[in-house]
């Protein structure tokens, strides 16, 4: 059975060739929205898919911030040398779900889950390509955090911690592919990457190709066959 899903935020996730998308995935199809749409507007949908949730707010907390789970730290004295003072995971839990819960795309999923039963994905945004660790910003943070050997850890807390904030509002939470991914897991590499790509300094991402779309799809695709209305 054909199922119609409705994409909220960049569609650009989704851009593969119409004839790939009719080939692989025959029973999906999906139509970009406004975020503002009325309620009446968002029936007939089978599930909603929002993008919009990116690493950058984690980034900016572990380049202020530390924890002993890090590889880089040693001790807290360590930490306070590196000018990143060592906080409980408590603390560091509360302050990510803080930053997380402030975030549009958050707000849009939980508004949108008290508008509808039908599934909700929110994807994450692809990180910056691995060309991007030379332009400054953002990009130059993740790049720190990758040289001092705390890429898996910052990468795999953005992933449970929004897995978990996800769950908890009652949508799921799609990480990026982790083929896509550096193996450090904080940048995406360049076979996934658009030629026409800038560095992503404004929201932190890529801009991703075709070969990243079929990724996603392939995620919601199996997501759809896993999940349950809520």
């Amino acid at each position: 059975m054909s199922k119609r899903l409705c994409v909220l935020g960049d569609d650009r996730l989704f851009a593969c060739e119409a004839a790939q998308r009719a080939a692989r995935w025959p029973d999906l199809s999906f139509e970009r929205v406004q975020e503002d749409m009325g309620a009446d507007l968002m029936t007939g949908y089978d599930g909603f898919v929002i993008s919009g949730l990116g690493i950058a707010p984690i980034v900016e907390i572990f380049g202020e911030l530390s924890c002993l789970d890090m590889p880089s730290v040693e001790d807290a004295m360590s930490a306070l040398d590196a000018e990143r003072p060592l906080a409980s995971t408590a603390m560091l839990r509360a302050y990510t779900r803080e930053r997380l819960e402030a975030t549009q795309a958050v707000a849009v999923a939980r508004q949108l889950r008290v508008q509808t039963e039908a599934p909700i994905f929110l994807a994450s945004l692809p990180r910056p390509s691995t060309q991007a660790r030379q332009t400054g910003g953002r990009e130059t943070e993740l790049a720190q955090l990758a040289a001092r050997g705390d890429g898996p850890f910052v990468s795999a807390w953005f992933d449970r911690m929004a897995g978990e904030l996800c769950a908890d509002i009652g949508v799921h939470f799609l990480p990026q592919p982790r083929m896509s991914l550096t193996a450090d897991g904080m940048f995406t590499k360049e076979d996934y990457v658009s030629p026409r790509s800038t560095t992503g300094a404004g929201e932190n991402a890529a801009q991703v190709n075709a070969e990243f779309a079929c990724l996603v799809i392939d995620q919601v695709a199996h997501a759809l066959k896993t999940c349950s209305p809520a």
